[in-house]
């Protein structure tokens, strides 16, 4: 398979961005929450890789989510302190945090995705 040219390989990661950018513009409150959450852990693993430059990018995410809760219901008020303590162990930055962290947050995007599942779809109706 052929090199990409350097201008090629720009129109295809803004084509990717576009995308992706579109995706999350048009998404629901859940799909965004997921969105957001599976950012937040390719950013863990370039962190834990070494990147140590994503780690303010990953914690303004952790910020986001947690400032997004709609505290009023206990659910979201557990899932504002666990979104704290995230923010805390990005902070900390060591191998441990880092990884209860990333468990924490592969455990968070496993709970949104269900209950978008299980959300009722609306009804099509049929072309005449």
């Amino acid at each position: 398979m052929p090199e990409l040219t350097e201008q090629q390989n720009w129109e295809q990661k803004e084509a990717v961005r576009l995308y992706a950018y579109g995706a999350a513009y048009t998404a629901g409150k859940l799909k965004s929450h997921q969105m957001l959450l599976e950012k937040a852990l390719l950013l863990m693993h370039a962190i834990k890789t070494g990147d140590l430059n994503k780690r303010d990018q990953a914690q303004n995410i952790v910020a986001y989510l947690q400032a997004s809760l709609d505290v009023e219901f206990e659910e979201a008020q557990n899932l504002f302190i666990v979104y704290g303590h995230l923010w805390d162990a990005l902070e900390a930055n060591t191998p441990e945090t880092l990884s209860l962290a990333e468990d924490f947050l592969r455990e968070i995007r496993e709970v949104v995705m269900e209950v978008h599942r299980r959300q009722p779809r609306p009804i099509k109706k049929k072309k005449k």
